[in-house]
Formats: structure tokens, C-alpha cells, sequence
């Protein structure tokens, strides 16, 4: 995956819990490669059945791919998709959202009877229409990373170090009337605020598995602690370094994070 336009999905046949991993000449072949027309791949997910890609100005949900000839739904975002999330594999798994480069969160519900045709025409009214949009994302700023919380929850980060919490329930892709620059976003229910990472860069986050506590990279060489349920900062780890990746342990109370050239793990208290 990349910016190249070529989704490929590689699966092993081989142990390689080693860490060792070869090209496709080895253990690795490809089940399914997809290349949308025209248009590169941003970023891109999957649950059960279904991956879901972020392209230019388009989110493409790939169903049955494991039958390596899976059914293409393109819906129409009008701005390119840097982020995609969907719903847990016991939800309702018909959700999908698609975090843009204009900073709105697109909500599309893949059950909908002609949900692609009705991407498309909301699009083109956007574009026509002064309305200022009401639902999920982040002013003048790139959604760059979602997760799902819980059953009603979306946290989203943005280019300029913003990391929000939504309640999807009450947000959506309306067009309300008026032209107040306040009313171009509904209200999160929780901002995460702190020293995070600096502007013009990934901010990247986990939650842990039983969605209680949010961690995020800073801009002074720490990972960040949140509480999910109060927004509270509760702890730093000084990891001394440029954060790549970092992740909370599966079965395990620590994180997992690549510190410039090393892989470091931090026990956490359960």
C-alpha cells in the first residue's frame, strides 16, 4: 500500500514469528492486489470480509475479498481519504468512516440501498451549497489517524496535533443553514490536550483493549497518557527518541513502541 495506487494483501505460509520475513519469493504470496483507476491509496483497512481503501477524493470498500474477486463500492468524498475506520467485527460492520484532507470525517453506512449514488449527489451539493458542514473532523487541518471506541465513539487526530473524541451518535454529514464559522463542526466530547506532536506530522495513537486508556506521541520525546473516560493526563514515558509506531501489548499491560532505531516496551500498572 502506498501512494503508488496499488493495494496489495500478502499473506504468510510460514512461521515467522522469528521476525524474519522475506519477499514474495519466499513465504509471503499475494491473495488479492487492487489498483483504483487513476488515483493513488492513502491509507486503507479491513474487518472480516470487507477492506476499505482511502484514495483520491474517494473511499473504496472491497467486499468478499478473500475470494480474491471482491465487490468494488466507490463512494464519492470530494477530497482525498488519509484515514479510514470501521466498525469492531462484533458491531454493526456496516460503518465505515473516512477521514479527509479538508478535515471533515465522512460517515457512510454500506447497508444503505444505492449508498454510491447518494455519496455522489450529496457531493456535487456540497459543492454547490454555502452551507458549512455539521458532523465529525477538524478545522482547516488533515484527519490523519481514527480508531473506534466503544459502541458509540470516534477518536480522531489531525495534521495540526489535535486528538478529539466524538459521539457519532449525534453528528452527521448535514448541511445545516447559517454562517457562523463556529457551527462548521459539531462539539466533541472530549479534546485531548497536552504537548502533542508537533504540526505538519502524523500524530500518531492507540487505545488499549479494554478502552480505557488513549496513548499518543509527544513533541518532547514521551508518549502521553489519557484517561478515555475523564480526558485526564495520567502519565508520561520519557522514551528519549523520535516515535515511529507505537502500539498497546495484546494480553499484556504495556505498550510497544520504534524509538528512532530501537523497539521498546513499557510495562504499565493493570
Amino acid at each position: 500500500m502506498g501512494r503508488s495506487g496499488v493495494l496489495k494483501v500478502q499473506k504468510s505460509f510460514t512461521d515467522t514469528s522469528s521476525g524474519s520475513i522475506t519477499g514474495e519469493s519466499g513465504p509471503w504470496h499475494v491473495v488479492l492486489e487492487y489498483s483504483p483507476k487513476k488515483s493513488n491509496v492513502w491509507t486503507s483497512g479491513f474487518v472480516a470480509d470487507r477492506i476499505v481503501i482511502g484514495a483520491d477524493k474517494a473511499v473504496i470498500a472491497l467486499e468478499d475479498w478473500k475470494s480474491g474477486r471482491p465487490t468494488v463500492t466507490s463512494l464519492w468524498t470530494g477530497s482525498d481519504v488519509f484515514s479510514v475506520a470501521m466498525e469492531p467485527p462484533l458491531g454493526r460492520q456496516n460503518l465505515v468512516y473516512a477521514g479527509c484532507r479538508n478535515g471533515r470525517v465522512r460517515i457512510f453506512d454500506l447497508s444503505q440501498p444505492n449508498v454510491a449514488a447518494i455519496a455522489t449527489a450529496e457531493s456535487k451539493k456540497d459543492k454547490r451549497s454555502t452551507a458549512l458542514f455539521r458532523g465529525i473532523g477538524h478545522k482547516e487541518s488533515s484527519v490523519l489517524c481514527m480508531k473506534r471506541v466503544g459502541d458509540h465513539y470516534l477518536v480522531t487526530s489531525a495534521m495540526n496535533g489535535e486528538i478529539l473524541m466524538w459521539d457519532t451518535r449525534f453528528v452527521g454529514n448535514s448541511q445545516p443553514t447559517g454562517a457562523s464559522p463556529e457551527g462548521t463542526f459539531a462539539k466533541p466530547v472530549m479534546d485531548f490536550r497536552g504537548p502533542i506532536q508537533d504540526q505538519f506530522s502524523k500524530t500518531l495513537f492507540d487505545t488499549n483493549a479494554g478502552e480505557t486508556l488513549l496513548a499518543a506521541e509527544n513533541i518532547d520525546q514521551r508518549i502521553s497518557l489519557w484517561s478515555l473516560s475523564t480526558g485526564d493526563r495520567i502519565r508520561d514515558l520519557n522514551v528519549k527518541g523520535k516515535v515511529g509506531c507505537l502500539q498497546f501489548a495484546p494480553g499484556q499491560h504495556g505498550i510497544w513502541t520504534a524509538v528512532e532505531d530501537q523497539v521498546q516496551f513499557w510495562g504499565l500498572d493493570p
